[in-house]
């Protein structure tokens, strides 16, 4: 039987961290070892303390808690550093004593951003970082179960993002699962497609320069050694992700080197970003190049900065001399993440077509040919995606570039929708003082919306369904009708806004929409959506036992009139969840979307610009 336990409203801040009760019974259960955490091994007995394990690679002590069991920071490969940088993940080696899985673990090498996803000039993290969170109810005897497991890859355009961001104790509480939440590289040190860092064909699948992706795969690989041990069934494994996790997700269905029964359900939660060809991961990979040569250039001679030209012809004589590599291999890691902030700027990282991980073409041919790891799976997106996004780039849509009058009559950029949502500064009708400025936004954020939908969810959906018909959609619009205002109209159900309500843990996008009024039919959606989830990772169907109050959730259906996606949405009150037959196209979104923004009186040059920054161009694949 599962725990029914509801406490879906609990701070992330607070969650993330262990109260002194739960600490002093991680510290109790060590005192009964021969040695401290780290010394010896408990000879005298075969019975090991609360939380202690005996993994592949050694013992380790986790965070005893009433309810719940966690590991943190648990290595499922060795550190990727000195010869192992830009090489695929090596298994981890053994170690002697306890290891202590009671602190979180550091994040992969990237630059900071704050909750409100905006950049700083920090760098942070290490390159030592290739580890997994365990999370499980704390029940006697609990290692003889056989648990569905629960992994989360975070999203973060693969450039950012951490373990730290999340915690799965009331997911695992609600859901009855082992979640596991895993770290991969990130940035120019997860996927990096050059010839002078490779090994010439020694190592296909270092050469393909996918190391972030292969990471995915030995956490996947750890699990089904590893798993048993803390109760979880390696023959029942759900990957789920958000955003760049979900891209990572349907990498993993589509690679040749995940079809070995590491995974058997998935989940691809707003799924973004497209994989990329080699000849455009190898311009990539020059430029970062130069970028790096340029900061440590510029370091040197501070006050005469080498251009762009002296740092291309350094970069061809160091290929044609041979030193390349050691010239990279020297490099902090931070700082080839400091040259992308000093001189361009972070955009995302999709994976590389090479041929070994990643098939030739990327998801489309595999998901038409059927050529695919095909398990059931989960597709969905948010109904206003994009409105996370429109205020920071607001900036770049600066109002003399569209004659003073968009995107605000007030001279005014959306990027000042910042201080409306998180400072109280300014008003929405100071920033967006005509109604044309608010349908602009509006029409935007909402046919921006759809357009992701229809090009992650629906096409993907059409593809995989003809192979797989246990293929599931859903839309995500909490947060329009039921979010507090101005978040309301600024966010709504924007992108991560779901992730709160499938682990039930968190304050919502942003920590700014849940509140006393929206709690009761808030909550009501986090328990519905985590059930069919628990239910999804049963068997790869999200109806059963812990959804059986809930809609039935229908297959996807390319039927005409036929369901396709259900809804989840809720009232201040109660649920608001239907199924919808509405199957959407990028040529019919982009129609609908021309067509609202004249009648609106925005004129061509305004709607190319707008589509142009917030629409999802049709080609997966960028040659």
């Amino acid at each position: 039987m599962r725990s029914r336990t509801r406490t879906t409203n609990i701070p992330t801040a607070v969650l993330s961290r262990p109260s002194m009760s739960t600490l002093a019974l991680a510290v109790v259960g060590s005192l009964t070892l021969s040695g401290c955490l780290g010394g010896g091994g408990g000879a005298s007995s075969n019975i090991m303390p609360a939380g202690q394990l005996s993994l592949a690679n050694g013992v380790v002590q986790g965070i005893v808690e009433d309810d719940v069991l966690v590991w943190h920071g648990l290595p499922y490969a060795q550190p990727p550093v000195g010869d192992l940088r830009w090489r695929a993940p090596q298994p981890m080696e053994n170690w002697t004593g306890v290891r202590d899985a009671t602190e979180r673990h550091a994040e992969c090498v990237q630059a900071e951003t704050t909750t409100q996803w905006q950049r700083t000039s920090n760098m942070v993290g290490s390159e030592d970082c290739l580890i997994v969170d365990v999370y499980r109810p704390n029940r006697a005897d609990y290692q003889n179960e056989k648990l569905p497991v629960y992994v989360w890859i975070h999203g973060g355009s693969n450039n950012f993002g951490t373990a730290k961001q999340y915690d799965g104790r009331n997911l695992v509480e609600n859901s009855d699962v082992v979640m596991v939440v895993l770290q991969y590289r990130l940035g120019p040190l997860g996927w990096f497609f050059h010839p002078d860092v490779q090994t010439g064909g020694a190592d296909p699948i270092s050469d393909s320069g996918n190391f972030g992706t292969m990471d995915t795969v030995q956490a996947l690989k750890w699990i089904q050694e590893n798993i048993a041990e803390f109760g979880g069934d390696p023959g029942n494994v759900t990957i789920t992700g958000e955003s760049a996790g979900a891209h990572n997700v349907l990498n993993l269905m589509v690679s040749p080197q995940a079809d070995s029964g590491l995974f058997h359900q998935a989940v691809s939660q707003s799924g973004a970003m497209t994989t990329r060809s080699t000849n455009s991961a190898r311009t990539s990979a020059n430029s970062h190049i130069e970028w790096l040569i340029r900061l440590q250039e510029d370091r040197k001679t501070p006050n005469s900065p080498i251009s762009p030209a002296q740092a291309t012809q350094m970069r061809l004589d160091m290929e044609a001399a041979g030193t390349l590599n050691n010239y990279l291999r020297a490099a902090e890691g931070r700082d080839l993440y400091q040259a992308v902030f000093n001189y361009s700027q972070l955009g995302s990282y999709g994976a590389i077509e090479d041929g070994a991980v990643i098939p030739a073409g990327g998801w489309i041919p595999a998901f038409t040919s059927g050529n695919f790891n095909k398990v059931p799976v989960v597709l969905g997106a948010n109904e206003y995606e994009q409105k996370s996004f429109m205020p920071l780039y607001g900036g770049a849509l600066k109002a003399s570039q569209f004659g003073g009058n968009i995107p605000s009559a007030a001279g005014k950029t959306w990027l000042d929708l910042l201080d409306v949502a998180f400072t109280g500064n300014q008003t929405l009708d100071e920033v967006l003082p005509t109604q044309k400025d608010k349908d602009t936004y509006e029409i935007t954020g909402y046919h921006g919306g759809r357009a992701w939908r229809a090009k992650y969810v629906d096409e993907l959906a059409r593809l995989i369904t003809k192979h797989q018909p246990k293929t599931y959609a859903y839309d995500f619009r909490w947060g329009t009708q039921s979010g507090p205002s101005p978040f309301n109209f600024i966010y709504g159900a924007g992108h991560a806004a779901e992730i709160s309500f499938f682990h039930g843990a968190g304050e919502g996008l942003f920590n700014l929409p849940f509140t006393e009024q929206n709690a009761p039919g808030r909550m009501a959606l986090q328990n519905a959506m985590m059930d069919y989830l628990a239910d999804f990772a049963r068997g790869g169907n999200p109806n059963g036992e812990f959804s059986k109050d809930e809609l039935a959730w229908q297959p996807w259906s390319s039927t005409p009139g036929a369901d396709k996606v259900i809804v989840f949405d809720a009232t201040n009150t109660e649920t608001d969840i239907s199924m919808s037959n509405e199957g959407l196209t990028l040529e019919g979104v982009n129609t609908a979307w021309t067509a609202a923004m004249t009648a609106a009186g925005i004129n061509g040059f305004e709607q190319a610009t707008l589509q142009g920054f917030f629409g999802q161009s049709a080609a997966y694949s960028t040659p």
